[in-house]
């Protein structure tokens, strides 16, 4: 329920706080099909090699070794969620992967970047949204990892959603950071998958 709850504000806090709270109205650009085909390439390509560069320290590392350790608590806590077979978890995988993602770039991006943005320096802009980001994911690494690994893992999520604002900004579409998240979340979804079914 607090999880279901999270997602709802989520998605319905700033569209409430852009027109309740700051008295404004939205407007709708028209839908420019090109400028997001664009976005494609680069999005893809860094989400490309943070997915490769996370398997290969899973793989070959002694990082792996570390969150190895914590397979029997990461396979329960799936198990607790219902996601205990691989066709409930790859169903599941694939919402957190491809749609999920979406909403946290529609959040983290185009809300909490943008209007941080808009009212501070462009530096701290970017550090404040990439620190917001990852405090959000130290929480949920804390639910699976010790401290050390959960600040670690989650300083490197806050600077991927650096690296992420910086792409929204420049390209002026999420489509982007929406496809490396995508796959960012894809390597960690198959790390997952790798733990809890072997």
């Amino acid at each position: 329920m607090v999880y279901a709850a999270t997602k709802v504000f989520t998605l319905v806090w700033p569209i409430a706080a852009y027109v309740v709270f700051e008295g404004r109205s939205l407007t709708f650009q028209r839908f420019d099909l090109a400028k997001h085909v664009r976005a494609v390439p680069a999005g893809m390509g860094f989400g490309l090699l943070i997915a490769a560069v996370m398997l290969f320290l899973y793989a070959a590392t002694p990082m792996g070794d570390q969150v190895r350790l914590y397979g029997d608590s990461i396979r329960s806590r799936i198990a607790g969620w219902g996601l205990g077979t691989p066709a409930r978890y790859a169903i599941f995988g694939f919402f957190l992967a491809f749609v999920h993602s979406l909403l946290e770039e529609y959040y983290w991006r185009w809300y909490v970047f943008g209007r941080l943005n808009q009212i501070a320096h462009p530096a701290a802009a970017y550090g404040l949204a990439g620190l917001a980001f990852a405090a959000h994911h130290y929480i949920v690494l804390a639910c699976y990892f010790p401290l050390g690994m959960t600040v670690l893992f989650g300083t490197f999520v806050g600077g991927a959603g650096v690296f992420w604002s910086r792409l929204y900004c420049v390209q002026q579409s999420l489509v982007g950071a929406w496809i490396s998240h995508a796959w960012a979340d894809a390597a960690i979804l198959y790390v997952g998958y790798r733990l809890a079914f072997g």
